[in-house]
């Protein structure tokens, strides 16, 4: 119990230091975030808080090359502070991804040093914790990747944050393909009180993707979900794409215009009814209506990109096949989009 307590005062302590911008960036609104980040670029290159938001703004909606410099400079400004040295690792994880084997190497060893400095700070910061061990899980052995390392490191993650633990715990057994064990871990997470949002969203994620799949449960969780942050679109995303492949067209509406009322600056959940009707090959107009409407304004941080939706776009025929055309589109098809 002493320790629950205790946990429960850090976590409380941490959301209590947050700017409003990182309070932003936590809930996904990376665009609002970008306002407030923008707006103090001129005091960046002396502010290391602003070095690091601005790094982790400007990496969420695809720029490869500003993010490094800018969170290098909030370690240089201020190098005891923890969460700088993991954007530090968490930019260079992302620029391993795109590297050459012999540069990954070097990548490697960079991420490691600086997520442990971060994790020396402290040993708290679970969101460092989960980077190192997705590095376990990714990385080849001859650059410190290590399957048991990732293991002890979802027991360290337990002792701070029960559901992160099962999160922890469920992320290794998918990669090792324990199917079983990934779905118990993720039951595990989404019963801890107070409900996690993201054990939620996670569950309902693993269900619609299951074989076979679980969509009613996927529903229930993510409604769970939607009541803890209404204005998150995560939930709303999934339960468009549960009503987009039960063709309950009612529902989709319903939900898709829940989702533009509460979050009118992020059409995510447009996109991913469009891609799971693509996906089955049914009600293409309708698919290719929403895409228009994703299209309609710049897609938030770490969302498909334009790119993305051309893609998804050109998947559907100039004039839809059988099952196309279902006439009207209610409510989420009132009003007419231009493509950028």
């Amino acid at each position: 119990m002493r320790t629950l307590i205790c946990s429960f005062l850090l976590i409380a302590a941490s959301r209590a230091q947050q700017t409003s911008a990182e309070k932003l960036i936590e809930e996904g609104h990376w665009k609002r975030a970008r306002v407030l980040v923008e707006g103090r670029a001129a005091e960046a290159q002396q502010d290391p808080r602003a070095c690091f938001l601005l790094s982790q703004v400007r990496a969420a909606f695809g720029d490869r090359s500003g993010p490094l410099p800018l969170a290098e400079r909030a370690v240089v400004l201020d190098p005891r502070t923890a969460k700088y040295h993991r954007q530090v690792a968490e930019v260079v994880g992302m620029a391993a991804q795109q590297a050459g084997p012999l540069q990954q190497l070097f990548l490697a060893r960079r991420f490691r040093k600086e997520i442990e400095i971060a994790l020396s700070l402290d040993a708290q910061d679970v969101q460092a914790l989960r980077d190192l061990l997705e590095f376990y899980l990714l990385a080849p052995g001859i650059a410190g990747g290590d399957r048991q390392k990732a293991k002890t490191i979802a027991q360290r993650i337990h002792a701070i944050d029960a559901a992160e633990g099962f999160l922890a715990d469920a992320r290794t057994a998918q990669f090792e393909k324990r199917t079983g064990d990934a779905e118990t871990a993720l039951e595990q997470a989404a019963a801890v009180r107070p409900v996690s949002y993201r054990a939620a969203i996670e569950l309902a994620r693993y269900d619609l993707s299951a074989q076979p799949p679980k969509p009613s449960r996927a529903e229930a969780a993510a409604r769970e979900a939607m009541r803890l942050y209404p204005d998150r679109t995560d939930a709303y995303a999934i339960l468009s794409a549960i009503y987009a492949c039960r063709a309950s067209i009612a529902a989709l509406d319903e939900i898709l215009v829940e989702a533009a009322r509460r979050v009118p600056d992020d059409a995510f959940p447009y996109y991913s009814a469009a891609e799971r009707l693509v996906a089955d090959q049914r009600d293409l107009d309708r698919a290719q209506h929403y895409l228009l409407v994703y299209m309609s304004q710049e897609p938030e941080g770490n969302r498909p990109t334009l790119a993305d939706a051309r893609r998804l776009l050109s998947r559907i025929p100039a004039v839809s096949g059988k099952g196309g055309r279902t006439g009207s589109f209610g409510h989420a098809g009132a009003v007419e989009f231009a493509v950028p």
